[in-house]
């Protein structure tokens, strides 16, 4: 049904914004035996809504369960995920240890340097270092003094060159570095 312009008083000079209020408050006539229809109308645009705001209702109950799903997978997936980190560190600490034990570090000592190694913090890493190398040839050096024959007292006939310079080339045959520098301090204090 087109709506009749003239029947506007005024209408060709409203401005825009006017002519769209002059618009929304012009009413129809509506001969009586239309009356009935736009009253079936009316209740079946009733109906639409009512049926249209309840399936609303629904699904923003349904959205409100999918978002509280969402929500407790996310937290699910970040537990996961802290717990998937922690293991991954507890390995590579448990993989230096290891490598530390091998090395001849103590427990205690190889467990603090590679959870210092895991953490990134090189600074613990070569002070624990230090403190083992130090032990290590302070062992190595005590041991291979042990082992060092101690010549005879009193007498000059034996030539402790050649039983230092014996001792050197087997030290030097194992890899023995401390027992390398030892030998060869005990023949420069010989040659003197």
């Amino acid at each position: 049904m087109n709506i009749d312009l003239t029947t506007i008083p005024g209408y060709a000079e409203m401005s825009a914004e006017e002519k769209v209020k002059a618009l929304e408050d012009y009413t129809f006539d509506v001969p009586k035996s239309d009356a009935a229809e736009v009253d079936k109308l009316k209740q079946a645009v009733s109906k639409a809504n009512s049926e249209a705001a309840e399936w609303k209702r629904k699904h923003n109950a349904l959205l409100s369960d999918d978002e509280k799903k969402r929500q407790e997978a996310q937290e699910a997936f970040e537990k996961m995920e802290t717990e998937l980190n922690a293991l991954r560190k507890e390995k590579v600490i448990a993989e230096h240890k290891a490598k530390f034990l091998s090395l001849g570090y103590d427990e205690s000592l190889a467990t603090e340097t590679a959870s210092a190694m895991a953490d990134g913090d090189m600074t613990k890493v070569f002070c624990n270092m230090a403190a083992f190398l130090e032990t290590h040839d302070k062992a190595v050096l005590a041991q291979s003094l042990k082992s060092t024959p101690v010549p005879p007292a009193g007498t000059s006939s034996v030539d402790t060159k050649s039983i230092y310079a014996k001792k050197l080339a087997e030290a030097q045959k194992r890899g023995d570095m401390a027992s390398v520098a030892a030998y060869t301090r005990m023949m420069s204090e010989e040659q003197k």
